[in-house]
């Protein structure tokens, strides 16, 4: 069996418990059922948030970098802590956009989420840009 270092074994669970949590977000979001045309959107949005968080958290653990995130800030010094609360703020905050948006402006709403992917996205190459011009914590 190949070697996987810990921090990416760390991403890739934080990968899929996000996603999970998108998508149980996205299934139970309202009492009517989630529009086909925001199910898409919201997968994606999921998926980029979780990226977002696993590059957020290897970023914080291996390298000097610090949240600019006014409410996530108090958190820096425990990134499991930050990214947990940053994912629950995450499922709540689609949640609550796919309920309100979702039944009276369905396309409004799948722009919305698309919207977050590509920021989400814009996070992720920050992050690793970050990383690059960062110092490597010491062991």
């Amino acid at each position: 069996m190949p070697y996987i270092p810990s921090g990416w074994r760390l991403m890739a669970a934080a990968f899929v418990v996000s996603l999970l949590t998108g998508l149980i977000g996205a299934s139970s979001a309202t009492a009517q059922e989630l529009r086909p045309s925001l199910k898409v959107p919201t997968t994606i949005a999921s998926i980029a948030a979780a990226a977002d968080w696993a590059s957020t958290y290897h970023a914080m653990s291996n390298y000097h970098v610090r949240e600019t995130n006014v409410l996530l800030q108090p958190f820096q010094k425990s990134p499991g802590k930050l990214v947990a609360i940053g994912a629950a703020i995450d499922v709540g905050t689609f949640t609550a956009w796919n309920m309100m948006m979702g039944p009276r402006h369905p396309k409004v709403a799948a722009a919305g989420m698309w919207g977050m992917a590509a920021f989400r996205t814009f996070l992720v190459v920050h992050n690793l840009h970050n990383e690059t011009r960062a110092l490597r914590r010491l062991p």
